[in-house]
């Protein structure tokens, strides 16, 4: 006991020379070498009531992705396009620097970034959110909530945001006479009867256009290059970079 909290204090009061005696043997603190990065899960479908879901863990960082979808009129500027937008909240526990009131800088870091992914890859097309040019579009609601900071935050965000998408389901809708946007296959479902209403509706997946994944990698004193860093091992790094690719390994981008 004696011996695990002297090494727990020196971690605490001299956290570079303790990594230092990890990397001078070619191991990290919790055992992974220098390239290996920690262990992933993603779970689809994560919130019932959403029109799509997910929750991402790398280690021990954990995102949770929800989808809103609603009905508007579309810009004049923009006739046929829906719109994507991104919201990212660092929930109270996420990290003991929490400050009520006021979101870390990191929140809108990864908004901007997996805005950027998702619209400026052309991973979702703003097109295929349409319902009739000029008259009905889809807003689609990004929500991202981190219930844990424990690093490589970006590269969990946007796990759980892709499985989320693609748990994501567009209702069969069509125009009324009189301009209004109806779902299709409840004309002969009786109201009262809400369970089967709810499984005639006719719905189609969200279309995407590749599977993006990224992978930030730090650099320790400018010398040994940390995949995958922990919230600790970020904080000791000289700089990071972030690379993005999709399922066949083309580079889609990259930020420091």
């Amino acid at each position: 006991m004696a011996a695990t909290l002297q090494a727990d204090a020196f971690k605490r009061l001299y956290s570079e020379e303790y990594l230092d005696k990890f990397i001078s043997e070619g191991v990290r603190p919790d055992g992974r070498g220098l390239g290996v990065c920690r262990p992933v899960t993603v779970a689809a479908n994560a919130v019932g009531s959403a029109d799509g879901s997910a929750i991402a863990k790398i280690g021990a960082s954990t995102v949770l992705a929800g989808v809103r979808l609603e009905v508007m009129v579309p810009s004049s500027e923009a006739p046929g396009e829906g719109q994507l937008i991104v919201s990212v909240e660092m929930t109270p526990l996420a990290t003991p620097d929490f400050r009520p009131g006021k979101q870390p800088g990191i929140v809108h870091v990864i908004q901007q970034r997996l805005t950027d992914v998702l619209l400026g890859c052309s991973i979702l097309k703003l097109s295929d959110l349409c319902i009739a040019e000029g008259q009905a579009v889809w807003v689609l609601y990004l929500d991202i909530y981190v219930l844990n900071a424990a690093g490589s935050l970006l590269d969990t965000s946007l796990l759980a945001a892709v499985a989320a998408l693609q748990d994501t389901r567009l209702p069969a809708v069509h125009m009324t006479e009189e301009g209004n946007v109806e779902r299709d296959g409840l004309e002969d479902i009786e109201q009262a009867d809400a369970a089967v209403a709810a499984a005639a509706v006719k719905t189609a997946p969200l279309q995407l256009h590749g599977t993006p994944l990224s992978l930030t990698c730090g650099v320790y004193k400018q010398q040994q290059i940390l995949a995958d860093p922990d919230h600790e091992e970020e904080d000791l790094m000289a700089a990071s970079i972030t690379v993005v690719i999709d399922e066949q390994r083309n580079l889609l981008g990259e930020c420091s």
